[in-house]
């Protein structure tokens, strides 16, 4: 299945689980089944201005992105479950062209519109960017 056909099932997915309750069972049921990631739990790999703790870490083999993360919240866990279904091992320009937009179908109720903008789609983003990643980003990610 592509990550076009992936993100049209899971926002189908979301838009029928029409309450929050239930949206958050489906991601805390994505979310429990995910393993901990608690060694890149470090500044470095963080993202910054989210009120939740995500760590990435994202690396290009081969010509393909591979991403880690991690958070401390059960229902985000659940969104980066579906981020690597949906991105992981795959080109950089495929997940370019696929943003998250199954995260819309998601009640505000259940992930907060901040987590969505400061959280989740910087994680996406440097999926999505590997590439444009500045010399000083780098050079912090070698340091730490």
């Amino acid at each position: 299945m592509s990550i076009e056909e992936k993100i049209k099932k899971y926002t189908q997915d979301f838009s029928e689980l029409c309450d929050p309750f239930s949206q958050g069972e489906y991601l805390i049921g994505l979310g429990i089944g995910r393993l901990d990631e608690q060694e890149i739990r470090r500044d470095q790999y963080r993202i910054e201005g989210c009120k939740t703790g995500i760590w990435t870490e994202v690396l290009k083999e081969n010509g393909l992105i591979y991403f880690r993360a991690d958070s401390d919240s059960v229902l985000v866990k659940g969104i980066l479950h579906i981020y690597k279904d949906l991105y992981d091992g795959k080109k950089e320009t495929e997940i370019r062209e696929n943003p998250p937009e199954f995260l819309k179908c998601i009640s505000d109720d259940v992930i907060y519109p901040e987590i969505k903008e400061n959280g989740l789609f910087k994680c996406y983003w440097k999926m999505a960017h590997f590439e444009n990643r500045t010399k000083n980003m780098l050079e912090e990610e070698i340091k730490l």
